[in-house]
Parts: C-alpha cells; sequence; structure tokens
C-alpha cells in the first residue's frame, strides 16, 4: 500500500543513518554542548528524494531546510523549507512529468517585537493514485468494475494548487488568537468505471448530484479560533500541550460548495523518566454543508489533515479508505532519545524512536447508526513504530512503519504503511 510519497526519502534517510557510524564527537545528551551554540546562527539541513515504481516511473528530487536563529527568538526567527519532487516516466503515452509535489513554507514566530507569529505555505501536488473507497466507516472495498483490472478501482487522479496562512496573535498568557486563511484550485478527475465515476453519477429524487467535488473549482476559506501552547519545546517536545479550537468556512466556484466545519486537535506530552515521552493526541473534526469528497477525508481547521489514513492520521489505513463529515482520531506515541546528541562533519545529529497505536472513526452522517458506518464500535486502527534524526534543532526527518488490517485492501501480503516525512507527528 506504500505510494512514492510515503516512501520517497526512505533511501536517503537510512543512508544518513548509516553514515552516522563515521568518526564523531558525542555532546552529554539533553546537558549544554560541550561547545555553547550561537545564538545567532543558520542551520542547513536537506535530503535528496529518490523513489518511484512502475505506476509513476522515477522520481526524484530533493528536501531542504534552513532555519535562523537570533537572540531570544523563540523557536527560531524564521524557518524555509522546500520540497520539489517529480516523477518521469516513458511508456505508451510517451515520456512526461507524471506525479508532482512542490511545497514551500515559511514559518517567522517573531514579528512585531514577538506578539505576531505568521506561518505561510504553499503547494502543488499531482497524484496519480490517490485514494477514494465511497464515503462511510463500513463500506467494503471489493472491485468490482472493469476498472478493477488497471489497479485504479479506488483511485482518481487529485491535482492541488493551494496557499495557506495562520497568524497567531500572542498574549501574556499560553493562550494565542488565531486567524486562518485557505486559497486553493481543485482539478481532480475521475477514471472511467471507478468508485469514485460510479459515485459521482449518482442523482438524488430531484436531479441534483448526491456527490459533490468532481468538478475544477477555486475554494477560499477563511478560520479563526485559539491555540493554548504550553510546549517546552517545538522540536521534540518533553512536556506541556498544544491545543488548536477553531472554526472555519469554505466556499466554492462550482457545484455549490460551500460547508462549514469546527475542530478541536488536542496534544498531550509528558515525560518518563530521563528517556521517554508519553504522547498523545485527540483530533475531532465536524463538517456541515455542501462538502467535496476530498475534503470529507480531512480535518482540522487551521492545518486540514488526512485523518483515517495517512502519515498525519491513522498510520497504517490506506489513504482516503474512509470519509465522512464527522471524523474522530486518537494517537498514542511512546517517543525516545536513548542516544547522546553526536557530530558529523559539524552537523549536530541526535537518533530517536516512536512506538505508536492510532486509531478512529469517520461518519458519514450526524448518525450513530446509518448504512454507510456499520452498526458496530467500528474502530479503525494502526500499530507500528519507527525512528527519527534530527539534525540541529529544527529539522527532523522520520521513517515509520504500521500495520492496519484495513492494508489488506491494497496489499494483501504485505498489509502495512511506509511513511517518511518531515517533523514528528504531532
Amino acid at each position: 500500500m506504500t505510494s512514492p510519497d510515503q516512501w520517497r526519502l526512505a533511501g536517503a534517510f537510512f543512508a544518513v543513518i548509516a553514515a552516522l557510524g563515521a568518526p564523531c564527537r558525542a555532546d552529554e545528551g539533553e546537558l549544554p554542548p560541550a561547545r555553547a551554540l550561537d545564538r545567532r546562527r543558520y542551520e542547513l539541513a536537506g535530503f535528496p528524494i529518490v523513489g518511484g515504481n512502475s505506476d509513476i516511473g522515477l522520481q526524484l528530487g530533493g528536501a531542504l531546510t534552513l532555519t535562523r536563529f537570533q537572540d531570544e527568538a523563540r523557536p527560531y526567527f524564521w524557518n524555509l523549507d522546500i520540497l520539489l519532487s517529480g516523477s518521469l516516466k516513458d511508456d505508451a503515452n510517451g515520456f512526461r512529468l507524471v506525479q508532482q509535489s512542490h511545497v514551500v513554507r515559511l514559518d517567522a514566530p517573531d514579528l512585531l517585537s514577538g506578539r505576531l507569529r505568521v506561518d505561510s505555505r504553499g503547494s502543488f501536488q499531482r497524484t496519480i493514485n490517490a485514494g477514494y473507497y465511497g464515503i462511510g466507516n463500513a463500506l467494503p472495498a471489493e472491485a468490482t468494475s472493469a476498472a478493477a483490472g488497471t489497479g485504479r478501482f479506488y483511485q482518481y487522479l487529485q491535482q492541488e494548487g493551494r496557499l495557506r496562512t495562520i497568524a497567531r496573535i500572542h498574549t501574556a498568557t499560553p493562550v494565542d488568537l488565531a486567524l486562518g486563511g485557505i486559497l486553493r484550485y481543485e482539478a481532480p478527475a475521475a477514471y472511467s468505471g471507478t468508485k469514485l465515476a460510479q459515485d459521482l453519477a449518482v442523482r438524488g429524487a430531484d436531479g441534483a448530484k448526491t456527490l459533490v467535488g468532481g468538478d475544477g473549482a477555486a475554494l477560499a476559506g477563511l478560520s479563526a479560533g485559539i491555540m493554548i501552547d504550553t510546549r517546552d519545546s517545538e522540536f521534540v517536545t518533553r512536556r506541556g500541550i498544544f491545543y488548536q479550537i477553531g472554526v472555519g468556512a469554505t466556499v466554492g466556484s462550482a457545484e455549490g460548495i460551500a460547508y462549514g466545519e469546527a475542530s478541536a486537535v488536542l496534544a498531550h506530552y509528558a515525560p518518563i523518566g530521563k528517556t521517554f515521552v508519553f504522547a498523545t493526541r485527540l483530533v475531532a473534526s465536524f463538517e456541515f454543508g455542501r462538502v467535496p469528497f476530498y475534503d470529507q477525508e480531512h480535518g482540522g481547521t487551521f492545518e486540514p489533515q488526512d485523518l483515517l489514513g495517512s502519515e498525519s492520521g491513522v498510520r497504517g489505513v490506506p489513504f482516503g479508505r474512509y470519509a465522512g463529515l464527522v471524523k474522530m482520531v486518537a494517537n498514542i506515541e511512546i517517543r525516545s532519545t536513548p542516544f547522546r546528541r553526536f557530530n558529523v562533519l559539524g552537523q549536530r545529529l541526535r537518533i530517536g524512536t516512536t512506538t505508536f497505536l492510532d486509531a478512529g472513526r469517520a461518519f458519514s452522517r450526524y448518525a450513530i447508526i446509518s448504512p454507510a458506518d456499520g452498526d458496530t464500535l467500528g474502530l479503525k486502527y494502526g500499530v507500528g513504530g519507527g525512528v527519527f534524526l534530527q539534525w540541529g534543532e529544527a529539522a527532523i526527518f522520520r521513517i515509520e512503519v504500521a500495520y492496519s488490517p484495513d492494508a489488506v485492501d491494497e496489499n494483501p501480503s504485505l498489509p502495512i504503511g511506509i511513511y517518511v516525512a518531515d517533523g514528528l507527528m504531532f
């Protein structure tokens, strides 16, 4: 079930891990390093992207993080993340660019003398194997169409351009006021004979579509709420809480798309001795109105994320496997940093581990029991572990492996998901 986006950095990640066997000097764990860090410094980290498969061809690119630390600015003065990735394939359709993933993010947390933080992100995604299995928590994954022979019955072509900004207004307390805005263009395309094509063709008694989102549309969203942040560190957190609670509204240029969302993302951290951290997160998303199918897979008012599936939700569950107006997810992680920091070629590095259990459920509508959701508890879960590399302070790359019974839908012989991403999950 592993997509190229999930494991594209895996080879580079393990290459760096292997290289860490080179001679290096260890600092004293989390004690101050042997040489005091410059309070005004840049930190640069990056990895090549090498991946691909027979579906998308050869994928190449790179990921880069540049961070500026300056005096008392916390967690940094600014941080710039860049990811550029594309795949090339030569087949009956000619030599062409198939899959693309490009992201630029700039986070400036110390504006107006520390009273304002602005986090901006621009991205473009073209994914030829995005998942769609229907709306609901109990839908079977049994391909019954001619498209099943192509392996695309539960896939569609996703194309999205997005600009997102979050402004946090700091107060004299741990509570920040938060405002968000998103502009995007969605241009999904259903392959002939697929589950999505079938669902988009269904009409109600009044002749209206029962599922919207099949047409290209420009969408604009605004959100507001609060963030409560008492974390001791935003990089590898050991103690504190981080709550994101907000409401938002989105309107679209096609198919009468217009909907609202209320969401809460509640993260908690507690140390267990000197080495381990017990981290938990609860996510609840409630959407209402005329919601396109692709947004029923997501949740989170300020930073929408894939929930029941992907490295940001229930790991191990295939992308797009479950969707609905209501999504609830719980994540439990035991994180550890058992090794001392060390230097390689002047770079400060640290290796950590994660062990996790994720669980969640979707509701297609506001009803406890429905044909699409089933009449049982219906929790979907994934369990697994991984390692992460902290490069300097702000750059973190992780690779994780998760098992879920739902992964059998895509890979009966190997029901696992492999995820490579920047930063810890929460």
